[in-house]
């Protein structure tokens, strides 16, 4: 015990300078930073590092992930503004045609007489062509006229039929009427019709 505190007594003053010195050194390797190259492999703890800790671009990507499960659809959108209205179409071919024959009552001419019957279209048809038939064999019974007309003096939608019976014993006639309903009507050539038809009875 004697030579241990005189140990001490004679070497008192160096261990006091060996702690200061000690003390002196991890202070200074706790604030100082190390110089540059001088951490490596062997001095990093594994997993002590964060992303923070390296530049952009040291850390590799790393492979693509599975893709996610399909989300569920969201809510329709509103409804955009009508577009402009687009031009016009070439026009289509005809439809298919509408024809009725359309015949008088039997109408009777007595001898000596003369009789005027009428075939008249359905509505918004007009007639397109027709006839006058008599059943008498006898050449005086003839027919006086034949034509197309107009119920309400324009677009033609009737036919006209006049007989005469000059005979000694009476007759019977029908007239027939073709009607149609038109795409379209030629009013010159109707005019033109009717003129020529006013033009005879003169």
């Amino acid at each position: 015990m004697q030579h241990t505190v005189q140990h001490l007594r004679r070497h008192g003053v160096a261990y006091v300078a060996l702690f200061v010195a000690l003390s002196g050194t991890s202070y200074a390797a706790v604030t100082t930073r190390l110089p540059a190259n001088s951490v490596g492999t062997a001095q990093v703890i594994n997993h002590s590092l964060l992303k923070k800790d390296f530049k952009a671009g040291q850390l590799p990507r790393g492979a693509r992930g599975p893709a996610g499960a399909r989300g569920p659809a969201g809510p329709a959108g509103p409804v955009g503004p009508a577009g402009p209205v687009g031009a016009a179409g070439a026009q289509g071919p005809p439809g298919p045609v509408s024809v009725k024959f359309v015949s008088s009552a039997v109408t009777p001419v007595g001898a000596g007489a003369q009789v005027t019957q009428v075939a008249v279209c359905p509505a918004n048809m007009v007639a397109i062509g027709g006839g006058t038939f008599n059943d008498s064999l006898d050449t005086a019974v003839n027919i006086n006229s034949s034509d197309w007309d107009s119920t309400v003096g324009g677009t033609p939608d009737e036919w006209v039929g006049t007989v005469n019976n000059a005979g000694a014993t009476g007759a019977n006639f029908i007239v027939d009427v073709i009607c149609t309903t038109p795409t379209s009507v030629s009013l010159s050539a109707l005019s033109s019709a009717a003129s020529a038809r006013e033009a005879l009875h003169k």
